[in-house]
């Protein structure tokens, strides 16, 4: 019985839900690594049938031969925007501003049209409110915290995704 019960309360004593992922791993095919970065936002917005849920921010990146081969910024929100990709981002606590970014092919996740300048600009900040309009509803917003988020930007670049 004591056997049952360690691992069931050492599962409970771990968070309930994780808002923050690295991986890293290598294609056996190309020999390409693969670094995936995913943070959730600190507030949540309804979703398309009522319950709370964050935004999270995505890079994705690829490397070969110390060359970055594909980079991506995004955010994947709890919503279906359809082709609205009309979105406010304000950093710290700066002047908010507007900006297209690309959709997409599922509506329900937003990418950077410039991911550079974006992983650039969430390695100076602490925190971003992003803002969208989901499909025939008003427009929402979620915070980030980015202080976390920075460290997974850096282990990134040392191994070998060029911002």
């Amino acid at each position: 019985m004591k056997k049952f019960f360690l691992p069931f309360f050492a599962l409970l004593a771990l968070p309930s839900s994780v808002n923050a992922g690295y991986s890293s791993s290598v294609d056996l095919m190309t020999d390409e690594t693969k670094i995936t970065i995913s943070h959730d936002s600190i507030t949540k917005v309804s979703n398309s049938i009522g319950y709370l849920e964050p935004a999270t921010i995505g890079i994705r990146c690829s490397v070969k031969n110390d060359k970055t081969t594909n980079l991506e910024a995004f955010i994947v929100t709890p919503t279906y925007n359809s082709d609205n990709n009309k979105v406010g981002l304000r950093w710290d606590s700066g002047e908010p501003i507007s900006a297209s970014w690309n959709e997409s092919t599922s509506g329900t996740a937003l990418f950077n049209q410039d991911p550079k300048k974006f992983i650039n600009k969430l390695l100076e900040s602490n925190t971003l409110v992003f803002q969208w309009t989901p499909y025939q509803s008003i427009p929402q917003a979620v915070k980030f915290d980015l202080i976390k988020m920075k460290t997974d930007i850096i282990q990134a670049k040392t191994e070998g995704c060029e911002y």
